[in-house]
């Protein structure tokens, strides 16, 4: 390229102050997002005569899907607003690749909701599934060896109940054309269309609804679970993350197959599969024994960060503000598929995240080579095991902690809550399927290792009740919420620790307040609390065997790859096979 050669972008300048203000405060961010937003959006224009014909027919689809859901109500002249008062409304053109690697023509219309006169007044919030749900629904299906099925509701929103508000709408010319009226025509708008801020809660409630209509009944611990209870025994269940839904039950059931024949003939769906599925990102596969999580190829298309050599060479410089949002960019990608399927990347990512402020070259030279780790491990399967149906199951929570290893003197606790039979606390080596597992910082400053470990105990111990919690609601139902703990003793749950300092105040029949630590022994008493009032126990184990380990430290996990290379199994007792070297040579010395 010549010197004197020039390149033109365009960009749209933002139209809320908002969006102005935050363009002026990091106008590099703002440049990145734009041209992100334009690589993945079609300039029409600049389409093809073929491209564009493709283009013509998806939003035809989309324009009869419009129509036959009676989004626009048409007003008579002397009642149409003016233009002014009216929310305005464009194409957003896409190609969708197929799993094949050929493309699809994806025409969607929406409006433009920032110009909705009660913008502000609006409900925004709507109910998200967790990922702890999607891993109990899994596990519960493959327990009680149930079918699970997945439906993806096509053009949702539109199938949604009236619009409750008043609200008028210029719809894209094509659908008032469609309706037989004149371009700029403003209507009334009967559905909560894509684009407008509360669309997504709108289609939340009519959900929540219909289903309360056909007997099911909404979980306390997630509003994105509906339980089909008959006689008090569970049937049945759906959870649904906006328009993606799972549904489990057995098979054979006419009843549940029955509700389920309602739910498909009151919406239109375009996917509905089972055994092996893709949901929110997460590829769902069934096997003889229980479910395999994957994200195959999703770790190969994040790019890493270029490097000059001589780049290479400047380990203690500061990053540029172009490389720290490269960082972010890249860390945010390995972030998604650490808290889906892959536990043993967490730590590292976690840990390079509280860089990125400070960042420097070495920090992006260990960010590219933590990618370049998951990228040969890409095909990475979590796996959900299918226990006998008579076996009874616990929920054990491993917590961890690695005192003042960040930036600045931060902590960091790693917490693995996983679902296992009882046996599992006898000291049998079992089957752990994980349910939750996180490492972050620690939210004050500690001390010392032993108020790191305690944070991460009374943390792990939080985690934990919410577990229980849902886990029990699941199964039995019939929930107090005034009297959780009635709810969370019905499921045995179970606290692993390796610091001999937090077991041994919890292992006491009272708790004193003594010491150098006596912030960190008040936040025990919690601790202390939950194993009065829900029955919780307290286990050690030495830092081998603490599966939570791999979540608070930098580098590859030795438990994490002994607990995958055991093919998701685990001991929480004493074991020769897992005890420390220096212990393996006292036991030695003793023995003889």
């Amino acid at each position: 390229m010549h010197d004197n050669t020039a390149v033109e972008v365009e960009f749209d300048i933002p139209e809320t102050v908002r969006g102005r203000k935050g363009m002026c405060q990091n106008l590099e961010a703002f440049f990145v997002g734009a041209m992100k937003r334009k690589a993945v959006e079609v300039c029409e224009p600049k389409l093809t005569s073929e491209e564009r014909e493709q283009f013509r027919a998806a939003k035809a689809v989309e324009v009869k899907n419009f129509i036959a859901a009676e989004a626009f109500k048409s007003l008579p002249a002397h009642l149409q607003p003016s233009a002014d008062q009216a929310v305005g409304m464009r194409w957003i053109l896409t190609w969708k690749v197929k799993e094949d690697g050929t493309r699809k023509a994806k025409a969607r219309a929406v409006l433009l909701g920032y110009q909705d006169p009660a913008y502000e007044h609006r409900a925004a919030t709507s109910p998200v599934m967790t990922r702890q749900t999607r891993q109990m629904f899994l596990q519960y299906a493959a327990w009680k060896k149930w079918l699970i099925q997945k439906g993806d509701v096509s053009g949702a929103f539109l199938q949604g109940r009236e619009y409750p508000g008043k609200l008028h709408c210029v719809p894209c010319p094509e659908i008032l054309e469609a309706m037989n009226l004149p371009p700029g025509s403003v209507t009334q708008l009967m559905k909560a269309c894509y684009g407008l801020v509360d669309a997504p809660l709108e289609w939340y409630k009519s959900v929540d609804t219909f289903l309360k209509g056909l007997g099911l009944v909404r979980s306390w611990s997630d509003p994105c679970v509906w339980y089909w209870r008959v006689d008090g025994v569970l049937r049945g269940a759906i959870c649904g993350h906006v328009d993606d839904f799972l549904f489990m039950g057995d098979a054979k059931d006419e009843q549940w197959n029955a509700v389920l024949k309602a739910i498909q003939e009151k919406f239109k769906w375009g996917d509905w599969e089972k055994d092996s599925f893709t949901q929110c990102g997460v590829r769902i596969k069934a096997t003889s024994d229980g479910y395999e999580l994957s994200q195959p190829g999703y770790a190969k298309d994040i790019k890493e960060i270029p490097l000059s050599a001589t780049r290479r060479r400047e380990d203690d410089k500061p990053i540029s503000e172009w490389e720290r949002t490269q960082l972010r960019m890249l860390l945010g990608g390995l972030s998604w598929t650490a808290q889906q399927v892959a536990p043993h990347l967490s730590a590292e990512v976690s840990l390079l995240l509280s860089e990125t402020s400070e960042g420097t070259v070495a920090t992006i030279k260990k960010a590219n080579q933590l990618l370049h780790q998951a990228q040969l491990r890409h095909e990475h399967a979590m796996k959900i095991h299918a226990f006998p149906q008579h076996v009874d199951l616990a929920i054990y929570a491993w917590v961890d902690a690695a005192s003042q290893n960040r930036v600045k003197g931060g902590s960091t606790q790693g917490i693995f809550v996983g679902i296992a039979p009882k046996s599992l606390a006898q000291g049998e080596v079992t089957e752990v399927s994980p349910l939750v597992w996180q490492s972050s910082k620690i939210d004050r400053a500690c001390r010392s290792p032993g108020a790191a470990e305690v944070q991460a105990a009374t943390n792990g111990d939080d985690t934990l009740y919410y577990a229980r919690y849902q886990w029990s609601e699941m199964l039995y139902g019939e929930v107090n919420v005034r009297a959780p703990e009635d709810t969370v003793i019905k499921t045995d749950g179970y606290l692993i620790t390796d610091s001999r300092n937090v077991y041994d105040k919890l292992n006491t029949e009272v708790l004193v307040i003594k010491g150098a630590e006596k912030r960190a022994n008040i936040e025990l008493l919690s601790v202390k609390d939950s194993q009065q009032s829900t029955k919780l126990e307290i286990r050690w184990v030495h830092s081998e065997a603490q599966l939570a380990n791999g979540l608070t430290k930098a580098g590859t996990s030795r438990e994490f790859e002994l607990y995958y290379k055991m093919k998701g199994r685990w001991r929480i007792m004493e074991d020769p096979n897992m005890m420390p070297e220096t212990l393996k040579r006292y036991a030695a010395r003793d023995g003889q």
